[in-house]
């Protein structure tokens, strides 16, 4: 579109009739749209809330995972997940050390608790509480062994074993129905 003898067209430059425009390589009609812009990104403020959100989940998560594991292993030791009947006695303060239960044609339980009171004083904590209510019981004084059977209509019997050695005491309690 550029006639003899006129300068060359510069870019943006519009033709005598208004209808082209040269974009510096060609001309092309004014009335065409510009050229389309990059779309505006938008934020990233949602990904950082996402991020915070799970963030906090997981925290929330491992304290309470913390806390239900420290309770059950706090239940454990205090005899709370025990082989034995609720309303078997147990001597106050020990602590679980160990524990089995097998079944077969019978049920054993084996509970071994520890104690930081001498054998005497254990010894006689269970001749009082296994001599009532729904239990009754004999110490072997040559061995030590207190063997009990329960009242009412259970089956139940075993023997309470305790070895002392100075101001602690091992109580092994074995427990068959």
């Amino acid at each position: 579109m550029a006639t003899a003898g006129a300068p060359p067209p510069q870019p943006g430059q519009m033709s005598p009739d208004g209808l082209w425009r040269w974009d510096g390589t060609q001309w092309v009609a004014a009335g065409a749209p510009a050229p389309a812009m990059a779309p505006r990104r938008g934020s990233l403020a949602w990904l950082w809330w996402l991020i915070g959100g799970c963030a906090v989940l997981i925290v929330i998560a491992i304290v309470v995972g913390i806390l239900g594991l420290s309770s059950l292993v706090r239940n454990f030791t205090s005899g709370g997940y025990s082989c034995l009947p609720s309303d078997f006695p147990v001597y106050p303060g020990a602590s679980v050390t160990a524990e089995n239960e097998t079944v077969g044609t019978s049920t054993v339980c084996r509970m071994t608790y520890a104690s930081s009171d001498d054998a005497g004083t254990v010894t006689d904590w269970y001749s009082s509480h296994l001599g009532g209510g729904d239990w009754q019981d004999s110490v072997d004084s040559s061995t030590g062994v207190i063997t009990f059977h329960q009242v009412s209509g259970g089956n139940a019997s075993g023997e309470v074993q305790l070895l002392g050695a100075g101001q602690h005491t091992n109580i092994e309690i074995t427990l068959t129905k």
